[in-house]
């Protein structure tokens, strides 16, 4: 790969030098033709001038980016321009389907004889299939060799909690599951399934997000045989738009595995509801910042574990939920070994304390373990690594000594329907071999200005938290503040937006439920979308440049529609 990057590198610096020359001959031969140019109507007021040789270097190292990313952007929107691809609905067309709007009355204060009531189901997704070649983890593209699994080291599950303030206006689901991503489309498939169920018992909201491990069976699709993709799906693509078809395209989901995973979540989700009890619900803020690094700047990250502890009035099992922000890639990203992770340990600490566990994931664009506190000899595997590490953050949870507060019994939810511009055209590329499971529309006639179709929404747990639900992985400046200014972001521009945590106000403190009901990979300040070249890597996996802004526009846009 850095091969390849630094081959790119020097064509694309030929091609600078290339073009200053010719620019400058240009120059030369206008200024003779043309004695009158007065050079000192330049306005130079606008050209940073570098304060020191390494800033120099920074500054031709990121010209050159730019031109070769423009390079790379221009080769493959000919390409996507070209390919057979998946005819997307036209988003004029756009029908919303299975999708919860949430709570049509919003209370300030608990219901008369309010009070919580939660149940808890989980399950195992595993079939016994996993080793059969045909069951690829997900967590990171492999070309050529695909990532077929070869070991299974420990379980992935789906964790669901159902919860219910009591005060008539409905039931709230959220279901977690052990996997890289779940795509709006399947989301709303395990929604159709639960539909009748859904109507009975009153659920006015259900809610599906993924621990985003990078070791478990693909639940997204995008980490499937690349080669069989680019050359099977192209021709499917032709034969079913001109023959009307319907062939399936070839993806990394196994379909044998995803049925099983519809059937235990709907199932779960069952078990749940059913079980609900009454009881009360205490917060706790569970400083964690020893097991937790940000990769990425502005470095702006929540060094917390948020943790919702429901204890029934029946004197039955607690329920401790979780919150916390932590990229669960402990085995690597390119490893072909099954395990649930981190989540999977702590889970086992947290069990072994009398309760159920479910995690959320927050704001993690680039956040991801700290290692550096814990005794790991040298040499030591990195499954029984990620295995000390989520035991001890399992035991930092369980023995925490955090004042907790008690929650009212009080809930408000709210979600709103949007569309997020696709101007990464690697991304396109995916959507229209088929290779993505998202939900696309194309905004022209010929099927190439694309926006995923997604859900955000707002969430409030008792008086004084608040919630903002994201169906992608958020960069946490963009939740609670600290955008990069001009001087150090990418751009060279200001980010003139406001934090979600300004939105919502300074009266509720905001925590994150990020990869909610879809996966829309990385959301970044649009000043900061970087070079796919330049040694980050969250841009390749991102919709584009403006989905930071696009999202704080949406979410503002439902923070006046609940305000008004």
């Amino acid at each position: 790969m850095k091969k390849i990057i630094s081959l790119i590198l020097s064509v694309v610096m030929v091609f600078t030098v290339f073009s200053v020359a010719l620019s400058s001959s240009a120059f030369a031969a206008d200024t003779a033709a043309n004695e009158s140019v007065a050079v000192t109507s330049i306005d130079v007021s606008g050209i940073k001038i570098p304060s020191s040789w390494d800033e120099l270097g920074n500054m031709l190292l990121k010209s050159l980016y730019k031109v070769a990313d423009q390079i790379i952007d221009a080769l493959v929107k000919g390409i996507n321009k070209n390919i057979s691809s998946v005819k997307f609905e036209k988003k004029e067309n756009f029908t919303s389907d299975m999708f919860f709007e949430g709570m049509e009355d919003y209370l300030s204060t608990p219901a008369a004889n309010a009070v919580w009531s939660l149940g808890y189901g989980s399950a195992s997704l595993q079939t016994g299939d996993e080793l059969d070649g045909k069951h690829y983890v997900g967590g990171s593209l492999s070309f050529p060799k695909s990532k077929a699994a070869t070991a299974i080291y420990d379980d992935q599950r789906v964790r669901v909690i159902a919860i219910n303030d009591g005060s008539g206006r409905g039931t709230l689901v959220f279901a977690v599951i052990d996997g890289f991503g779940m795509s709006s489309s399947d989301v709303r498939g395990i929604r159709k399934e639960l539909a009748d169920f859904a109507k009975a018992n009153n659920i006015v909201g259900i809610n599906i997000s993924v621990l985003h491990q990078h070791s478990c069976v693909d639940t997204f699709g995008m980490n499937g045989d690349l080669v069989k993709m680019i050359f099977a799906n192209p021709a499917l693509n032709k034969i079913n738009n001109i023959f009307g078809t319907d062939y399936k395209l070839l993806n990394g989901q196994n379909e044998s595995f995803m049925k099983h995973l519809y059937e235990v979540t709907v199932a779960s989700v069952k078990e749940a509801v059913n079980s609900m009890t009454t009881g009360k619900m205490y917060y706790s803020e569970i400083e964690s910042g020893e097991f937790i690094r940000d990769k990425r700047e502005p470095k702006v990250y929540d060094t917390k574990v948020h943790r919702f502890r429901f204890v029934p009035d029946n004197g039955t099992k607690e329920t401790w939920l979780c919150n916390m922000a932590i990229h669960a890639v402990g085995n690597g990203a390119g490893r072909t070994e099954i395990t649930g992770d981190y989540p999977y340990y702590i889970e086992q600490e947290v069990n072994k304390a009398g309760a159920n566990f479910i995690q959320i994931q927050g704001a993690e664009l680039a956040i991801s373990s700290q290692y550096d506190g814990l005794d790991i000899p040298e040499g030591t595997s990195r499954i029984d690594s990620l295995k000390i590490y989520g035991t001890a953050l399992g035991k930092h949870i369980v023995e925490s000594t955090a004042a907790e507060s008690e929650v009212a019994p009080l809930l408000n939810y709210r979600m709103r329907e949007y569309f997020v511009p696709v101007t990464n055209q690697i991304l396109a590329f995916a959507g229209k071999l088929g290779a993505l499971t998202n939900t696309v529309v194309a905004t022209d006639d010929d099927n190439n200005v694309l926006e995923v179709a997604t859900e955000l929404g707002y969430l409030e747990i008792g008086t004084k938290l608040a919630v903002a639900i994201i169906p992608g992985e958020l960069e946490p400046a963009i939740a609670y503040g600290g955008y990069l200014d001009a001087d150090h972001s990418w751009t060279g521009t200001d980010f003139d937006y406001p934090s979600l945590q300004d939105i919502v106000g300074t009266d509720k403190e905001l925590l994150v439920f990020g990869l909610m009901n879809d996966q829309i990979g990385y959301i970044l300040e649009d000043n900061d979308y970087s070079s796919i070249l330049s040694g980050v890597n969250e841009e390749i996996v991102a919709t584009g440049n403006v989905a930071g802004s696009t999202t704080i526009n949406e979410f503002q846009s439902l923070m006046d529609s609940i305000n008004k």
